[in-house]
């Protein structure tokens, strides 16, 4: 699911029909921080016990020891996959469970309320939409899908000498995605008579992708020359260049160069 779509689903949340609380949590966790994000989590629970023990709501007050369970366990079960950010929306009974790691550094913040705050991840989706990242390697490519800096599909695509065309790469990078020996040199004979042709025609097919799942961004990366030509056969505006070889870098890796950027 987008994240536009979980964002309209968080806001439809219905607190009045379930009758329960809601604890929103945002945890810069990145690894500068150190324990630092360990110590704010435990005096953010240690806070929500002391103001709901002395609530006259007793069922708020039986709520919050729930949730302060079930956010341990939650963080306990995440905590090895840990990057630079936490987003957790509970409730008591689970009625809402929103949770979502992130590469991008958060603003850390607690709120316990009658709606999960949102204001943080609506920010995150205005400063890092769903975006599409091409990275190019002469005849090797790379096309990747995030928002908020966490990928939403990748895929790899290898130009195939016996068809002329490219065509997407399946499994992991093994032999014929690292063309090597007679095929090297046959792709280094046939690029300049057909670069303009290839270039087009990979142009095209992210352009599709673009379209069919409502890009609002096109980042392209790659050698300066082979990438400033590709930018001209594109129908539509790119957003970033980054000119430099990337392709040997994982997904995760490459959507946090090109944010940097």
């Amino acid at each position: 699911m987008l994240l536009k779509e979980e964002i309209n689903n968080l806001e439809k949340y219905d607190v009045t029909a379930e009758n329960q609380k809601v604890f929103s949590i945002y945890l810069n966790t990145h690894p500068d921080q150190g324990t630092k994000w360990k110590i704010e989590l435990k005096n953010a629970l240690k806070d929500l016990a002391y103001r709901t023990k002395h609530s006259d709501d007793h069922e708020e007050k039986n709520q919050a020891k729930e949730v302060i369970k079930k956010v341990e366990t939650e963080i306990q079960s995440v905590e090895p996959e840990l990057k630079r950010g936490l987003i957790l929306f509970l409730t008591a009974d689970e009625s809402l469970l929103f949770k979502k790691l992130t590469h991008i550094s958060l603003d850390t913040e607690f709120n316990w309320g009658d709606q999960p705050k949102l204001d943080q991840l609506k920010s995150l989706q205005g400063n890092y939409p769903y975006t599409g990242i091409l990275v190019l390697q002469q005849d090797k490519a790379r096309l990747i899908e995030t928002e908020i800096g966490t990928i939403v599909k990748e895929k790899d695509f290898i130009l195939d000498l016996d068809t002329d065309d490219w065509r997407e790469h399946q499994g992991p990078q093994g032999d014929d995605f690292t063309q090597g020996g007679s095929k090297r040199d046959e792709f280094k004979e046939r690029v300049k008579a057909n670069q303009e042709r290839w270039l087009k025609n990979l142009a095209s097919t992210v352009e599709i992708n673009a379209k069919r799942n409502e890009w609002k961004q096109i980042y392209l990366a790659g050698e300066k020359e082979e990438i400033e030509k590709l930018r001209t056969l594109f129908n539509r505006n790119i957003d970033k260049v980054i000119t430099s070889n990337i392709l040997n870098l994982n997904a995760t890796e490459i959507i946090t160069k090109v944010n940097e950027e």
